[in-house]
């Protein structure tokens, strides 16, 4: 959706819960019948000041996609919004920037695969209802936690990668 797409629906929410509102002010107060008016109302100035943690034209937005990052990466942040998908990040390949390399993934389920070289820092930061996370033979569930992981050489790497997960279901797999 275009911005201007979502700056409409949001502006279009805000007057059909104002409308619903209004309807419902001058009847007998209903706590049911405000709920929804104030829904679409807060919907809506969500939509139009939600923070962006990137530059629009450094994300991409899919319904479901299986994504493989290698030598195609340019450096520099990205986002990747979907609704499900596979994603296969291999650091070995990519032309990474000197310092800090951002990648963002926010997505409803879906499979992460990282390759971490050795002289590559890695820092992940998953956030969802259920992390599933593969890491040097052994693995972690995590429910309503998270996880995070600060590779040994994060701090003194030329090149790093900071992986950024919002999912309600990921399951991550780091291979080093």
């Amino acid at each position: 959706m275009t911005k201007r797409g979502q700056q409409f629906l949001a502006l279009f929410l805000i007057a059909l819960g104002l409308l619903y509102l209004a309807a419902n002010f001058f009847e007998n107060i209903d706590a049911g019948a405000l709920f929804w008016p104030l829904a679409l109302i807060l919907l809506g100035a969500v939509l139009i000041f939600r923070p962006k943690s990137i530059a629009p034209e450094n994300a991409d937005h899919y319904f479901a996609r299986d994504i493989n990052l290698g030598s195609e990466w340019k450096p520099g942040d990205k986002e990747v919004r979907m609704f499900a998908g596979d994603i296969d990040i291999d650091l070995r390949r990519m032309d990474l920037s000197q310092g800090e390399n951002h990648y963002w993934v926010k997505f409803f389920a879906g499979d992460i695969t990282v390759d971490v070289p050795e002289e590559v820092g890695f820092k992940v930061d998953s956030t969802g209802f259920v992390v599933e996370v593969k890491m040097d033979g052994g693995s972690t569930s995590n429910i309503m936690t998270g996880y995070q992981y600060t590779s040994d050489n994060f701090d003194t790497a030329d090149k790093k990668f900071i992986l950024h997960t919002a999912a309600f279901a990921v399951d991550l797999k780091i291979r080093s």
